[in-house]
């Protein structure tokens, strides 16, 4: 008989059988849970630092017009070819789901990020300049990525964007959807 990684092939079909059966629950098991981002600063509860941010022109954002319902947050870069393709997506978001805003955060300077709002046609609010805060302040690494804030402006959690997608790793709405009813539920 032949051998198969050293194993009789009938020991080897038996052993492969085995370990389908084994890993198969824990790999159901890992599908439905999703990845935080790591190493973050802030943990689930803590108040995220909206006041920190600047709007296109500037200004400070406001807390207040985050205030009352559950924050998406998108983190993103111009230069990032997955951010551009879930951009008529995440407009789908805020079009569909009105106890939701949506909010893009970019490290990308002001002028940068008014001309990928206008390229993109972005439906939200974007806040640019973020480049001390995500990185050095909150610990954020990764384009695109996700986090989603309670009604109070603190944070429920994170997620990398390749999680709640198709096969090819980009984001989909009923991944990002399905991903918000399991997390706003589960607050």
């Amino acid at each position: 008989m032949a051998s198969l990684f050293g194993f009789k092939q009938k020991t080897g079909a038996a052993f492969i059988a085995l370990a389908a059966l084994t890993i198969s629950p824990l790999t159901q098991a890992a599908e439905s849970e999703y990845l935080q981002l790591p190493n973050l600063s802030l943990a689930a509860g803590d108040k995220f630092p909206l006041k920190q941010l600047s709007d296109l022109s500037g200004n400070a954002m406001s807390e207040k017009a985050f205030q009352g319902k559950y924050v998406l947050i998108n983190f993103y870069s111009e230069h990032c070819a997955p951010c551009i393709r879930e951009v008529p997506v995440l407009n789908q978001i805020q079009a569909r789901n009105k106890d939701i805003h949506v909010l893009a955060i970019t490290p990308d300077k002001a002028e940068e990020a008014k001309q990928y709002l206008q390229q993109h046609a972005l439906k939200w609010p974007v806040a640019a300049g973020a480049d001390q805060l995500l990185f050095n302040q909150i610990g954020v690494k990764s384009f695109p990525s996700f986090a989603l804030l309670d009604a109070n402006g603190k944070l429920v959690t994170t997620v990398y964007a390749n999680q709640l997608g198709g096969e090819d790793g980009n984001a989909t709405l009923e991944g990002i959807e399905k991903w918000l009813r399991l997390k706003m539920r589960s607050k």
